[in-house]
């Protein structure tokens, strides 16, 4: 045998050697990766939970969740720039990106258009983890067309491509990137959150990969109309609903969008009988979609991968029902921009609660940093991950909220109610600011949130705050900077709405940067 064979043969066996003994360590790596499971529902509002002690909502295995885990009780959502509030919202959670910088369509609907389709400052939180060896996987509510859905998930099952539905019958599709996309298909007899649950439940029973698996189960409940099983219903006896403090007939002052269709599903003025009924009903379906929630997590136990998993829990915007005299979420009061956001999982701590302020579109860096992955550049929030192992108090000092009728609307002559008006709210420290405009009016309101929840005592004009209010204006201003709101404070309506071309070039522009 010559030397070079003899070294040759020597380099192999080392090699052979060395794969055996780091092959183990690799599918260690892979096992020890942990899951994601993402549960996410439709218009339920920051207090919903019992354990959290605002409302009186029945939900057990949402409670298990916050005992469990890190909870924020200052999340929120940025806003919206259409009354179909969760389209924006769903962006920004897939995205990480502010609503400014993620390009609608001309009906405001966030979907990519297919020209877009490899646009890489819309990477998805689905695709990188898809990306990075996680399987994906969907089901529920899909609000931002197929393309982004085909992106980011290997398996989808009983998904709902759409804003609202009815419940009971639902129409679903499934896809897999060999198959395409299903017929439509639906199941009245069962109430939508169990069909999803369904989806759910089957994944985690048939999954026998190595990989980490990233699930996204996002449920229709409790949108309107609030049809929860009958048995769920019984448990909200009507005249027994607490109306809440900040409950009016109508709204003191014209807002933007007032005259929406989330706002005409009950007359004006609004009564408490009626502010009951509604209440009652949309507390059945958040009970309902809480057994549902259940089932999934029982799935996930007995899957054997529960230690490894981490849970979040979080909905896509809050929802009046008679605050304010409003019923919808078209405004930034803290009943519709608030959400129930909470991490579950291993090295999370169990049983917290923190007050860092929080945005929903935070999970997406949230959970690169949780799970180790380098935070995409295309990334415009904050990870969450220091507040929650205790390393940071908080991770931004003030918030902004932004609403405001979609300038597209003015091209729709179905409309029915009156376009135009907007929002922008800054909330820093105990404090928040609001500023309404609507044709040629300017509102300004102030509360202490800390003390006042139920924002009903405006300290605009009272003298001991004009301090305060300027400096909230003031960081108002440095927030519409940072983030590329085009709102325009000194002009009527924020200058939204004079010139629609003038505000797309201005769109575009930002997009550009």
């Amino acid at each position: 045998m010559s030397n070079k064979t003899i070294f040759y043969s020597v380099i192999l066996i080392a090699l052979i050697a060395t794969g055996c003994k780091e092959k183990p360590k690799a599918e260690e790596a892979v096992a020890q990766k942990p899951n994601i499971l993402f549960l996410f529902t439709d218009d339920q509002r920051a207090g919903t939970i019992e354990a959290m002690h605002k409302y009186g909502v029945k939900t057990p295995n949402m409670d298990k969740l916050v005992e469990n885990g890190t909870s924020f009780t200052n999340s929120y959502i940025l806003g919206a720039t259409t009354a179909a509030v969760c389209s924006p919202s769903r962006a920004m959670l897939m995205t990480g990106r502010h609503y400014f910088n993620i390009e609608p369509n001309v009906y405001a609907q966030f979907a990519f258009p297919k020209e877009e389709k490899g646009k890489s400052d819309l990477l998805t939180f689905p695709e990188y983890f898809k990306a990075n060896g996680y399987e994906t996987f969907a089901t529920g509510k899909q609000h931002n067309g197929k393309i982004w859905l085909e992106r980011g998930f290997n398996q989808i099952k009983s998904a709902f491509l759409g804003g609202m539905t009815t419940h009971f019958g639902t129409k679903v599709k499934d896809y897999t990137p060999e198959t395409g996309w299903s017929a439509t298909y639906q199941d009245k007899e069962k109430f939508s959150s169990e069909v999803f649950a369904d989806a759910a439940v089957g994944f985690l029973d048939s999954y026998k990969e190595k990989d980490p698996f990233l699930m996204y189960v996002a449920f229709t409940a409790p949108h309107d109309p609030r049809t929860a099983p009958q048995e769920f219903h019984d448990m909200y006896p009507t005249e027994d609903m607490t109306v809440p403090e900040n409950f009016m007939p109508e709204h003191p002052f014209e807002i933007a969008d007032d005259r929406i269709r989330d706002e005409v599903l009950a007359p004006f003025p609004r009564t408490e009988a009626i502010i009951q009924k509604e209440i009652s009903d949309y507390y059945a379906m958040i009970t309902a979609t809480d057994a549902q929630i259940g089932r999934v997590l029982k799935a996930l136990k007995a899957s054997g991968q529960a230690e490894n998993t981490i849970i979040v829990f979080a909905g896509d915007n809050g929802l009046a029902l008679g605050q304010h005299g409003l019923l919808g979420k078209q405004n930034v009061y803290e009943h519709s921009v608030g959400v129930p956001l909470i991490f579950c999982g291993p090295n999370i701590p169990k049983n917290q609660k923190t007050d860092a302020l929080a945005y929903l579109h935070d999970v997406f860096p949230t959970l690169c940093g949780l799970t180790g992955l380098e935070i995409p550049k295309s990334i415009q929030t904050e990870d969450l991950t220091p507040v929650i192992k205790g390393e940071k108090k908080e991770v931004r000092n003030s918030m902004l909220y932004a609403y405001n009728s979609w300038p597209g609307d003015l091209l729709n002559k179905n409309r029915k109610h009156n376009p135009g008006g907007g929002h922008r709210a800054v909330r820093k420290g105990d404090y928040k600011l609001i500023v309404s405009a609507k044709h040629e009016v300017f509102t300004y309101q102030l509360f202490n949130v800390k003390e006042d929840s139920w924002e009903l005592n405006n300290l605009i004009d009272d003298e001991k705050f004009k301090t305060i209010k300027d400096d909230l204006m003031s960081e108002l201003q440095i927030l519409i900077d940072e983030t590329g709101d085009p709102a325009e404070l000194d002009k009527n309506e924020f200058g939204l709405f004079d010139d629609i071309e003038a505000y797309n070039f201005k769109k575009k522009k930002i997009n550009d940067q």
